[in-house]
């Protein structure tokens, strides 16, 4: 792992660059001054809010008003190193050995082999049962070791009789590990030798991670505003301020790079055309000299710079401070007599350069009031507009692009453009105004996956620091800037609490306890962490809540979830690597396996579809832990003494003599809106979709006659009935169901949160509501 400044930047640059195109998925993570409004950290969301309405209300004006102060950007490279155990050469990830090779021969044709060689009766005994399966794996053992020790004897007696040459077989100048060898050839004994130490099992991939520090530079118009409890926070964790606030890398928004590009290039390729001779020159008055001591100073410049020019060459190559050709620096003056020296020097002498002679590393105190002439051959001439052109694009990289530099290449990568050596190399000397072949010129290649945990607002932050400070006011535009950037997202949280087992769903899905919960799952075989080529120093464990070692961690558990979740789908004789999965299948199977371009809302009952703008009115974002809203029911108009036990015990009386293996299977999950209303979401096992229009309708049947028969009288609605009465209501302006849903569930959920903490005996101590 790499700190990235101000001082490394345009070397990391130059690495990640070099290093993008080949990644196998690429993940970030980010650390910001503020990850909240100020008051709403004392109110919890309100889960059955609209994605929409979370996003107007809560969301959108985090970005618009904090700052990002680290990226972490973990490259990952597939290692290839690695055998993948599944294969016939895998070996279990450690690569192949002399013994497995021979381990790997069936016994029948260990059979064959004996019964050539004149057969050996312990050794057929041995081929024949482990063939037709008369040893139980003890006798099985047994029968190994001791031919195993027979065969170690014979050996040895045959190494001890050509050591001491008592074998015809050892010839002049053997050494004994020699003579034994022959004997051990010449009489037809298997030698035992030394097996190969085997390599240590590696890793599926490798990776590579940046830790890049940004600062808004000084005339930026964003400024920084901190929420103190963040900092805190982040202190706590050991952020750099020092770092951030000294060398961190600027930014802008890419609509803002391509303006200083486009005139960077447009000023260059205007030097050429002068150069050239191809531009006409624009006419300019020239000053006019009165005074007659300007003037006696110009006539006496102007002398000097004449004798200058006519002294001999072998006398002129004193260069100063390393500058091309031979220089003279002129005598200080005021403003109105540089311009009128400049404009001279300029019409007699056009081959000559001009510059200001504070420029010089070590100038003088009055070097900003003089000139320094400069002389060069054509060869010079041309290295310094080289050096000076790279110069001016590397400060322009270095002081405004910075990392949207950055932003701009993962994006490019991710959205399948090319990116070669050669423009690589051509965009870090200013020669092309992108490292990415452009699509015109056949730049269109393989899409590389981004990686998030729980990465909505890392999302969004980047979008105001190098998209646009200001976000959509619509949320479906924002999901659709997203995707302009990053057409295929993976969230781990979403793959951890959706598309994994129930070990993984059942436990912690916070990003660090995944990691640690990946160094002790079973996933087929031991996971190994991706390895980090570009670690700075000897230490592997980083600091949790660091930028760069969180986009690691992502990327690891990444990994060994779609390995994980790879495994039980290849329990129904798939044969698919996680790699392949990942670059060779259809985006229709990664969005079923790994949940593409689903990312997690935290504290909600929806997860964010980054490529859905279709459903109900309100509704283009779907229920998370597979709920559908056909399955999903509204219940109102029951008592305040009604708890969740109450529900579900309605729900699952008798429940295991029902006829149909689906109701028997059902699971329930209470989501409160108030005292007197809430969800209830009804599913299947993981992988079991409800999509049959007589299996939802028997399942809405099963949940109204139950709680009819365990609530008594009580109003039930589809989620999918309550939008269309509620839009209804809107439509007639009668707004009579506005509340009951959405605008219901935001302003009485502080009222439900002080009920539940009231002590009234009028409510049952066993009335426990689930918030979330």
């Amino acid at each position: 792992m790499v700190n990235v400044t101000k001082s490394n930047f345009l070397e990391q640059l130059r690495d990640l660059l070099i290093h993008l195109p080949t990644a196998s998925f690429v993940s970030i993570d980010e650390e910001m001054t503020g990850i909240s409004l100020p008051g709403s950290r004392n109110s919890r969301p309100n889960k059955v809010e609209l994605p929409s309405e979370r996003y107007t209300n809560l969301l959108k004006e985090v970005p618009e008003r904090y700052a990002i102060l680290q990226v972490g950007v973990a490259v990952f490279h597939k290692n290839p190193k690695y055998k993948d155990p599944s294969s016939p050469s895998g070996g279990g990830g450690g690569g192949g050995s002399p013994s497995r090779a021979r381990a790997s021969s069936t016994a029948a044709e260990e059979e064959q082999r004996l019964l050539a060689n004149g057969g050996d009766s312990d050794a057929m005994e041995h081929a024949f049962m482990h063939r037709e399966g008369a040893l139980n794996q003890d006798e099985l053992e047994d029968l190994t070791e001791r031919e195993e020790d027979n065969e170690a004897d014979r050996f040895m007696a045959f190494a001890e009789a050509a050591a001491s040459g008592n074998l015809s077989v050892r010839r002049p100048g053997d050494t004994d590990a020699q003579a034994a060898a022959r004997a051990a050839a010449t009489a037809g004994i298997r030698m035992y030798e030394e097996e190969e130490e085997e390599e240590p099992p590696q890793p599926e991939y490798t990776s590579r991670i940046y830790n890049f520090y940004i600062f808004p530079n000084a005339w930026s118009d964003r400024e920084l505003t901190l929420n103190p409890s963040t900092i805190k926070f982040l202190m706590e964790n050991n952020m750099d301020f020092n770092k951030v606030f000294e060398k961190g890398v600027p930014f802008t928004t890419v609509k803002h790079a391509e303006v200083l590009k486009e005139r960077y290039f447009r000023k260059h390729s205007n030097n050429e055309a002068k150069k050239n001779g191809d531009r006409t020159p624009t006419k300019k008055d020239r000053v006019t000299l009165t005074s007659t001591s300007d003037i006696a100073f110009v006539a006496r410049v102007m002398a000097n710079l004449r004798e200058w020019i006519d002294s001999d060459d072998s006398n002129l190559h004193n260069l100063i401070n390393g500058q091309e050709g031979t220089s003279l620096v002129l005598p200080p003056c005021n403003a109105f007599l540089r311009r009128c020296l400049y404009e001279t020097i300029e019409a007699e002498y056009s081959g000559l350069l001009l510059e200001r002679a504070d420029l010089s590393p070590n100038a003088g105190p009055t070097a900003r009031n003089q000139i320094r002439v400069i002389r060069l051959s054509p060869e010079e001439r041309k290295r310094r507009e080289n050096r000076l052109k790279v110069e001016e694009w590397e400060k322009l990289l270095l002081g405004n692009l910075g990392f949207t530099t950055v932003f701009q290449a993962i994006s490019d990568v991710c959205n399948g453009k090319v990116l070669t050596k050669e423009r690589i190399e051509g965009f870090l000397d200013g020669s092309f105004p992108s490292p990415s072949v452009p699509l015109n010129e056949g730049g269109n290649g393989r899409q590389i996956p981004l990686i998030v945990h729980n990465g909505l607002m890392d999302l969004m932050f980047l979008l105001t620091h190098c998209h646009d400070p200001s976000l959509p006011k619509n949320f479906e535009e924002t999901k659709m800037q997203i995707r302009h950037y990053f057409p295929n997202v993976f969230d781990t949280k979403v793959m951890s609490k959706e598309y994994s087992d129930a070990q993984i769903k059942g436990g912690s899905t916070a990003l660090g306890d995944l990691f640690d919960t990946m160094k002790y799952v079973d996933i087929g075989e031991k996971f190994l962490f991706p390895t980090i080529s570009n670690q700075e120093s000897g230490v592997f464990e980083g600091q949790a809540h660091e930028a760069a070692w969180d986009a690691y961690m992502t990327g690891s558990v990444f990994n060994a979830l779609g390995k994980r979740i790879l495994e039980g789908k290849n329990m129904l004789n798939l044969d698919l690597t996680f790699n392949s999965l990942l670059h060779e299948s259809s985006d229709s199977l990664l969005r079923e396996y790994l949940g593409m371009n689903m990312i997690y809302m935290h504290v909600s009952l929806y997860t964010i579809d980054l490529e859905s703008t279709s459903g109900p009115a309100g509704l283009h974002d779907p229920l998370s832990c597979g709920l559908s809203i056909d399955t999903t029911f509204h219940v109102s108009g029951i008592t305040t003494s009604v708890s969740t036990r109450d529900i579900l015990q309605a729900l699952m009386a008798g429940s295991e003599g029902e006829g149909d293996v689906i109701l028997r299977e059902l699971k329930y999950d209470i989501i409160w809106i108030d005292d007197t209303s809430f969800f209830v979401g009804t599913r299947r096992e993981e992988g079991v979709a409800l999509d049959d229009w007589s299996t939802l309708k028997l399942i809405a049947m099963h949940v109204r006659n139950k709680l009819h028969d365990g609530l008594g009288n009580v109003d039930i609605l589809s989620l999918e009935n309550c939008f269309k009465k509620k839009n209804a209501a809107k439509d007639a302006g009668t707004g009579g169901f506005a509340k009951s849903i959405v605008s219901l569930a935001t302003a009485p959920f502080q009222l439900l949160k002080r009920a539940m903490s009231s002590t009234s005996e009028q409510e049952p101590t066993s009335k426990k509501r689930r918030l979330n």
